[in-house]
């Protein structure tokens, strides 16, 4: 067996090897034996109580899985802030919702957050009890998972990841790759043993939800879509870098519109600002579009901007994207790009890492202060979205 690696800070880590001294305890005197031969796959359980960007990467696999697999059937446990995802997408054949308490980012109590935890594990039990799978997979290695969850699984083979804890319950248990690794060739260990073979270099980027094409934005010409929020505040810019970048679009290219996404007080701000220094060159879709009618306004824009979020990993499926990744995971959470994607990130343990995907140019610096940012992001937008050079 390979040794665990835990993931998290020391303290973690150290929690998480007291806990599996009891958990490989009781599995090597209660538990006989493991399912580690191969199953052939007909009704796949799903565990994912990551956000949004962590559930659109795992849909390339599972996409890949299908392809694989068509006449399997999928049903996936995730947390209700990727219903938009997954629902009605013709991945999954039924999901559930079980809304982790330590990665629900809703503004209620944690004590509301664990209580509704609670309640959506007996629902989903109760449904479950009457349902059989031949496979359960949680794709979660640096994240809280469903580990605790699997003595109650009605599941043929559990595989999944031990890296936070309760590895021992698994039937199969993947471990760490070395680093730098991309979050999908971690992910997708998981999937070889059923005959999947993509990576992250190859995998295809398939989005398979519904698109919603109404929305109430004011579009009159081309333009380029901005994304200036982040999941942390550390990793995002002020609204002078932001002014700043949307002063040299209109100065390349005078004939297209700007529009603002986001979801906060934050964005508005942002938008009002450029709304007073450019009347008729701004438009406002703050809160105004959900994910699924931002796929077409995607599609049809010449580019967009964005941070370390989820808009990175949709926007550069269907449009030219520029990255700022600052202070993130570097190569870990790359997008899956399908489209001429830009990044420039600061994580130095992937400062080597000089080509991942096609159309794909990968940037590192040391630090992404704003002050190097206003020369660097001008060079990377002439080079990306084909401004002519003054």
């Amino acid at each position: 067996m390979l040794k665990r690696e835990y993931c998290g800070n020391r303290p973690t880590k150290l929690r998480l090897r007291v806990l599996d001294l009891f958990v490989d305890f009781f599995v090597f005197i209660f538990r006989k034996t493991k399912h580690n031969k191969y199953i052939v796959p007909n009704k796949i359980l799903l565990f994912n109580f990551g956000h949004l960007g962590d559930m659109l990467m795992m849909s390339y696999m599972i996409n890949a899985l299908k392809n694989k697999h068509p006449h399997i059937e999928i049903h996936i446990v995730a947390g209700s802030w990727c219903k938009n995802l997954i629902v009605n997408n013709p991945l999954y054949d039924k999901v559930f919702f079980i809304n982790h308490y330590r990665t629900n980012r809703s503004a209620i109590s944690i004590f509301a957050k664990f209580k509704l935890y609670v309640n959506d594990i007996k629902t989903f039990l109760a449904e479950h009890k009457n349902l059989y799978y031949s496979h359960s997979f949680d794709f979660r290695y640096s994240g809280y998972n469903a580990n605790l969850l699997l003595p109650f699984l009605n599941a043929e083979q559990k595989i999944g990841f031990g890296t936070r804890g309760m590895g021992s319950l698994l039937d199969i248990e993947y471990y760490m790759l070395p680093t730098p690794f991309h979050s999908i060739d971690q992910q997708i260990q998981s999937l070889r043993s059923l005959g999947v073979a993509q990576t992250g270099k190859n995998i295809e980027p398939i989005l398979l939800m519904p698109a919603d094409e109404k929305n109430t934005l004011d579009i009159q010409k081309d333009y380029f879509i901005i994304f200036p929020e982040a999941g942390t505040k550390n990793r995002m810019f002020s609204n002078a870098f932001w002014i700043t970048i949307s002063d040299y679009i209109l100065e390349k290219r005078p004939d297209v519109q700007i529009m603002i996404c986001g979801l906060t007080e934050y964005s508005s701000k942002l938008n009002v600002e450029l709304e007073k220094k450019y009347p008729e060159k701004i438009i406002d879709a703050v809160g105004k579009l959900s994910i699924l009618q931002m796929i077409p306004v995607l599609k049809e824009s010449i580019g967009a901007l964005t941070l370390d979020s989820f808009p990175a990993h949709i926007a550069s499926t269907l449009t030219t994207t520029l990255c700022l990744f600052k202070e993130g995971t570097g190569l870990e959470y790359f997008p899956i790009n399908a489209k001429p994607t830009y990044i420039i990130h600061d994580h130095k343990y992937s400062k080597d890492v000089k080509s991942f995907r096609e159309q794909m140019t990968i940037h590192y610096i040391t630090s992404l202060n704003e002050r190097i940012l206003q020369k660097i992001v001008p060079q990377a937008m002439d080079e990306l979205f084909k401004f002519k050079k003054s």
